[in-house]
């Protein structure tokens, strides 16, 4: 049964401007102290771990839970593994300034096992780790950094090179997580990289020639960390401001897609840009850090072979996108859609992607034909996504992906070499414009006179299902994976 816990609520008016909320105008009315109230309950798990929740909803809200710990946003958790009284604050801020409500909170016993939380011991090291546990961004690794749309759960637009973005501050910053008091240590060693979006907010930013923003910063101290377990998808890990881990697009709040002893992925939100999350990996500091996989072997029998008649047929051959699930799909090894979709089919969804013609003719001739519509996304230069007019594409930079006539070639199956199907030209693809050898466009317009190549994975002569797989990366790592049939 859970135990009584002694609230005594008094009021604590503040009325305070922060350099990082400078932006606030003060001519309007702050709130008041009745915005900035809250409530808690203790958890199902525990009567040490709170549950908080602010009346109020605010751009701002400001947490000073009475342990040592400082976070941020409208539900918080509060862990108190030791007896005592604990005063908990929230400040909440608009654009008139500030204010302040506090409420005491009574632990009547004491819970030291509360803190051998797996997350919790994965991040900090444990009670054990004195001194914490510091990571910094796995550079070495392709993805290490990457953006992609706010529907999926892979950075599908762009995927860092290793080590590209040396000099911009991002490699030289060690995150430091403490068991004792969720301190969060952020050595930036005076340069942090940001979203180009958010410059304003850093005095003396400056391009730092790898892209978006560089600026001289040193952390404060002070800070803190914060989880959410039951958030989801994925458990929440929120620094106090003005800290961040990696890149600064405006938010504070990271999703913990992965949290192993070795490894920290995080997807979190871009401020200025509500279609996008951002990506960051991180390894344990002085660890070697995880190797890019390795390029799938090549199969043992003989590869699939595909002739040039069954591609053309009689002279010529439209193919088309097989409308069912595992037919357009992206993943770590070629036919794996484990990134996106990860099973469902999406033929329903975009009709305007399964009606598209590949036409292969005689004298090496390959068409393509959008059958009147596209489906629209940010690279191609257009807004709103989702299936449009192809007219659209007039006077765009992804113009060049409307329909139109180029070349092929069929390299057939050899020993264990798979058939590849090369397509060339100015726009030139198959089933999906930005994917080429070795990465993908984030803007238009496609380079000239490109050439396309994509393993023959499968051909089935019954079905005369013909699948085609690419690697968007160096090594091996992404894989989109397309299933053509013959069009009626």
């Amino acid at each position: 049964m859970k135990k009584y816990l002694k609230i005594a609520a008094f009021l604590l008016p503040i009325l305070i401007v922060w350099s990082c909320v400078e932006e606030f105008r003060l001519d309007a009315d702050p709130p008041t102290v009745q915005d900035a109230g809250f409530s808690f309950v203790p958890s199902a798990e525990s009567d040490n771990i709170l549950d908080f929740i602010g009346d109020g909803d605010f751009f701002l809200m400001v947490w000073d839970l009475g342990n040592g710990v400082r976070t941020e946003g409208r539900r918080v958790t509060g862990f108190y593994p030791l007896a005592g009284t604990y005063t908990v604050t929230l400040t909440v801020y608009d654009r008139g300034g500030s204010s302040s409500f506090s409420q005491e909170v009574i632990i009547e016993e004491t819970d030291p096992t509360l803190l051998d939380r797996p997350l919790f011991n994965l991040l900090t090291g444990g009670l054990d780790a004195i001194n914490g546990k510091t990571w910094v961004i796995d550079s070495a690794r392709a993805g290490h950094l990457g953006v992609g749309p706010a529907d999926s759960f892979f950075p599908d637009f762009y995927q860092a090179r290793p080590n590209e973005k040396v000099g911009s501050g991002m490699y030289n910053t060690r995150y430091t997580f403490k068991l004792t008091g969720f301190e969060f240590d952020w050595n930036t060693n005076g340069l942090v990289y940001l979203n180009g979006a958010q410059g304003s907010a850093f005095p003396g930013a400056f391009d730092p020639g790898v892209g978006d923003l560089s600026a001289p910063f040193n952390s404060p101290g002070g800070l803190n960390w914060n989880i959410l377990e039951n958030e989801s998808p994925f458990p929440v890990l929120t620094v106090t401001n003005p800290g961040f881990i990696g890149y600064f697009t405006g938010v504070r709040s990271y999703q913990l897609v992965v949290l192993e002893e070795n490894e920290m992925f995080l997807r979190f939100r871009d401020a200025a840009n509500e279609a996008l999350f951002w990506y960051v990996r991180l390894i344990p500091a002085g660890f070697a850090g995880t190797p890019d996989p390795e390029p799938e072997p090549e199969p043992e029998v003989p590869a699939v072979g595909i002739s040039l008649q069954d591609l053309i047929g009689n002279g010529e051959k439209a193919w088309k996108l097989r409308p069912a699930a595992q037919s357009f799909g992206v993943g770590p090894s070629p036919g794996s859609d484990a990134f996106f979709p990860n099973g469902p089919s999406i033929a329903g969804d975009r009709p305007c992607l399964f009606n598209d013609l590949f036409i292969f003719k005689e004298n090496g001739v390959y068409e393509y034909d959008a059958q009147g519509d596209i489906y629209a996304e940010d690279y191609m230069g257009l807004s709103g996504g989702g299936c449009q007019p192809e007219a659209n594409l007039t006077g765009t930079v992804g113009a060049a992906w409307a329909s139109g006539t180029h070349q092929f070639s069929l390299t057939p199956a050899s020993g264990n070499t798979r058939a590849k199907l090369t397509v060339t030209g100015t726009g030139a693809f198959i089933a999906l414009p930005k994917a080429y050898n070795g990465g993908e466009y984030t803007i238009g317009p496609p380079r000239a006179n490109e050439s396309v190549t994509y393993d023959v994975l499968d051909y089935n002569a019954d079905t005369q299902e013909l699948t085609l797989t690419i690697d968007i990366t160096p090594n091996g790592a992404v894989w989109w994976t397309f299933v053509l049939i013959p069009a009626d």
